[in-house]
């Protein structure tokens, strides 16, 4: 069997210099009062036998100097006690403050930092991050434990035990010891086992955090509209217990074994106890020594040694954490990142061409190619639509143009440079050079300047309480407004650009799906302005009234001047104008060329046109593909 006293100390090595990766002074603080405190469960049995002891003599001869300085010495030691307990508390505290910092950042930037989104999309890694969030704070207890109680209980209990063996007897102190090491050693196998039956319910523990979140979240209106709230609680309820139920058996078989190796550990207490008290009444030891063995003895007894599995347990889940996210590249990440810029991709500045080599990609885990052998090409500084079903792959080239995946096969080449020859902070750079509004664009409850500016990676203000007469330079966001056609959207707001979009803070409001996504375009164009040269347009009339796409329609190929863009809609209202519309289906480009181009083609963009415009006129006049078809297009 393992050593558990080595275990123990493997483990309290490997916290320690966590916690000194934290914060050093803390650190020191901390180790320095648990040490102290160690030193006490020793020293105040000692002296208080002492003081015991010589209260016979105070009594028949009042007091005397040796009384009076072992008195002083046991009160000055209690007084200690508590200065030290006050200085390990602010230093646990500021150390468990600290670590979960470092776990939520670490988390974050593991899952956020990277320009692949295989991690952030990857069920097994959403199920590691799983579980280190549920058991976080296992790493901050057993960082107290290592620095603070862990370190107390070992020492102390060998102190003790030895100061026990050379008051009383050697063979009571090993019982003794071995007992509280017996104890010990079963709950740390205990909580392990439990640990695992716990983590590895990480499905149903994902699925009642979903439905919380479905409760509480964006689905709040719709879940009660519906009259969902019971199935979202029961939902929650039904995964939750179920997370719990192994976990539940295994504790309530572990708590009956426990109970018997405790009352062991009272009745050798007890019997160490009487043997003390034998010797007394024997004369052949003395009060002093018979006080100071029966606090020793109660010391020991009292000893619990959970923390060592309390310690595995922290040690198991930061283990988990370094896997996911290396604190050495993560905090190396978050110390440079805000600073330094990232090295420029070796792309052409400007508007690049982006061209589909051959390109197949299919998802991980996936069983099937959504694109397969794809060749096509975005020209430099030049407007291309693309439309296709749903699910035919059209966000799918979108991601594969920014970098965010690489193809299974084939090459994506920017400017002619393979974005698979690009390390990771050149991905970074080139994504940088792209301003998308995508379908599920960000929304943050944030100044309505900042929703804007943050197309260019920077923020505008930060704050969420500006005053209309206190507001930052808004110079380049009204450019950005008029280009937009959001002038009428700011000007409504309470505070205009510093208007928190979001009701759920003060002075704050919310926008219509409509209204968020022309924010989103202007975002998109701010980032242009910025020095973006490729502009991708997802669906951005999806929310849209008739009015602002009308608007955006006319000035399309006006905003989408000088930079390479696409625009992807199942609208062809929206595409229509684009001098070059690309059909998308089984996964390759079949069909391209202007609206009227297609048209003459009779093939899947004329049939999905038409299907579209019919329901957009009356059935007893002409429809816009009948008047295409008579050679009336222009009109």
């Amino acid at each position: 069997m393992t050593n558990p006293l080595a275990r123990s100390d493997n483990d309290v090595l490997r916290l320690i210099r966590y916690s000194w990766r934290l914060s050093p002074l803390n650190t020191v603080f901390a180790v320095l009062s648990a040490l102290l405190s160690a030193g006490l469960l020793v020293a105040v049995p000692i002296f208080t036998g002492r003081v015991i002891g010589m209260l016979p003599g105070v009594v028949a001869a009042g007091l005397d100097p040796d009384f009076n300085q072992s008195l002083a010495a046991l009160l000055i030691l209690l007084v200690v006690g508590h200065g030290v307990g006050l200085v390990a508390k602010s230093a646990g505290e500021q150390l468990i403050g600290l670590s979960e910092r470092d776990a939520t950042s670490r988390i974050g930037l593991a899952l956020s930092d990277s320009p692949d989104l295989s991690v952030a999309e990857d069920s097994d890694a959403a199920a590691q991050v799983q579980k280190v969030r549920n058991r976080r704070w296992e790493i901050e207890m057993a960082l107290r434990m290592a620095t603070g109680p862990g370190i107390t209980q070992w020492l102390g209990l060998i102190g003790t035990s030895v100061a026990l063996a050379v008051t009383l007897s050697p063979w009571v102190a090993v019982l003794l010891f071995l007992g509280a090491l017996a104890e010990g050693e079963y709950l740390r196998r205990i909580i392990m086992t439990e640990m695992d039956v716990w983590s590895g319910q990480t499905e149903p523990q994902k699925h009642a955090y979903y439905a919380f979140e479905q409760g509480m979240g964006k689905s709040a209106k719709e879940i009660r509209i519906f009259g969902l709230t019971g199935f979202i609680r029961r939902r929650w309820w039904d995964n939750i217990t179920s997370a719990y139920l192994p976990y539940w058996r295994k504790r309530r078989r572990g708590a009956m074994i426990n109970l018997a190796i405790g009352g062991g550990r009272v009745l050798v207490t007890c019997a160490a106890i009487g043997y003390a008290a034998w010797l007394a009444s024997d004369g052949r030891i003395d009060l002093t020594a018979l006080a100071t063995a029966l606090s020793l003895i109660m010391a020991i007894g009292s000893t619990d040694l959970w923390s060592l599995g309390q310690l595995q347990r922290g040690v198991a889940v930061l283990a988990w954490l370094d896997r996911i996210a290396p604190a050495k590249a993560v905090l190396q990440r978050i110390r440079t990142s805000p600073r330094t810029a990232p090295e420029p991709a070796p792309v052409p500045a400007g508007a690049p061409s982006i061209v589909f080599d051959d390109v197949t990609f299919r998802y991980p885990g996936a069983e099937s190619d959504i694109l397969r052998g794809l060749s096509w090409e975005l020209p430099a500084g030049d407007a291309v639509a693309l439309v296709g079903v749903n699910g035919a792959g059209k966000s799918t080239l979108v991601k594969l143009a920014c970098g965010a995946y690489l193809p299974t096969s084939g090459r994506v080449l920017v400017g002619g440079v393979d974005l698979a020859d690009l390390d990771l902070d050149q991905r970074r750079a080139w994504q940088r050079r792209v301003a998308p509004i995508t379908q599920d664009f960000v929304r943050l409850p944030l100044a309505a300047g900042d929703n804007v500016a943050l197309g260019t990676g920077r923020i505008w203000s930060g704050r969420i309480d500006l005053a209309a007469d206190r507001l930052p330079d808004t110079t380049e966001l009204d450019a950005t407004a008029e280009r937009a056609g959001i002038v009428d959207l700011i000007e409504k707001l309470k505070t205009g650009w510093g208007t928190p979009l979001s009701k759920t803070i003060p002075g704050g409001t919310d926008l219509s799906g409509g209204e968020w996504q022309r924010i989103g375009l202007a975002r998109a164009l701010r980032a242009v302005a910025a020095g973006a040269g490729v502009l991708i347009l997802d669906e951005p009339a999806a929310a849209l009234d008739v009015e602002s796409e009308a608007r955006m329609v006319d000035s399309y190929l006006e905003l989408t001047s000088g930079v390479t863009s696409l625009i992807i809609s199942h609208r062809f209202s929206v595409v229509r104008p684009v001098p070059r519309i690309c059909v998308l289906e089984g996964g390759r480009i079949t069909e391209a060329g202007s609206h009227e181009e297609l048209m003459a083609a009779a093939g899947r963009y004329a049939a999905m046109f038409r299907l579209q415009a019919s329901r957009y006129v009356d059935d007893h006049e002409p429809t816009v593909p009948e008047l295409v078809e008579n050679g009336e297009v222009a009109r």
